[in-house]
């Protein structure tokens, strides 16, 4: 009998890889997703583009919208793992290139630490950019400009509804990168194939495409009646008690 598992996000991939190789077997057949691990017992690696693709998708939208010479302030969550490393570090390259001057904080997503960092920012100078490594504490950000009788950045989120109604709101110029939730349920139409004895694919790569100024509208109107932290491209709108149990949050 061959043993199947989803193994993801549990950390960054060298925990990943000590924890898969405690539990790798051969009979186990192992479906893996975010987390790259490196093991032979993987059938397939399920995971967006990348993170490198989310730093430059985000940078060359600050370059388009800034000129050399203006300040982004780049809000990242936390150090070491490894796909947001990978983001600041795409970002960070082109952004430096460009001309832009950059100040970069970890704020452990803490949205009274976010208007702090904008705040104290904003007391030395103009900021014209904000850069954002995850969604978290978007709205924090924002409201520091406003705290502060400022004009609104140009600005990088995520597909969190919060960030995009607050976008919104303010007609701020915006872009929300996606880290493909798909990531989520794609694990387990894998492990259905491989339990059926369906061939998948040795690298399953996920679209990540980020949510514009055109496309805004449409996507808080597909997910009007959702919470502030639904993910407006997640990607399950055919499942079943979509959007009942995503708005009561009651699962069947």
């Amino acid at each position: 009998m061959v043993a199947a598992e989803a193994l993801g996000l549990g950390g960054t991939a060298a925990i990943l890889r000590d924890q898969h190789d405690d539990e790798c077997g051969d009979a186990d057949e192992d479906d893996v997703f975010d987390r790259g691990v490196q093991t032979d017992c993987a059938v397939t690696f399920i995971h967006p583009i990348g993170g490198f693709a989310w730093g430059i998708d985000s940078a060359e939208f600050l370059i388009d919208n800034l000129k050399e010479g203006d300040k982004v302030v780049a809000l990242r969550i936390l150090p070491g793992v490894d796909v947001l490393e990978q983001r600041w570090a795409g970002a960070d390259k082109l952004l430096s290139e460009a001309g832009i001057e950059t100040a970069d904080y970890f704020t452990g997503a803490d949205p009274a630490e976010i208007k702090k960092i904008i705040s104290d920012e904003l007391a030395k100078g103009d900021v014209q950019g904000i850069w954002m490594d995850a969604g978290d504490g978007a709205v924090a950000a924002i409201e520091a400009f406003e705290d502060a009788g400022k004009e609104y950045p140009v600005m990088t989120g995520e597909d969190e509804l919060s960030f995009l109604r607050k976008w919104k709101e303010t007609g701020l110029t915006g872009l929300a990168p996606v880290y493909s939730n798909f990531q989520w349920r794609t694990p387990l139409l894998a492990l259905e194939k491989i339990f059926k004895g369906e061939e998948v694919p040795s690298e399953w790569v996920l679209p990540q495409s980020p949510i514009t100024a055109e496309e805004l509208d449409d996507y808080l109107a597909r997910n009007d009646g959702m919470p502030d932290g639904h993910y407006a491209k997640f990607g399950g709108e055919d499942l079943p008690g979509y959007p009942t149990i995503w708005q009561d949050r009651v699962m069947p």
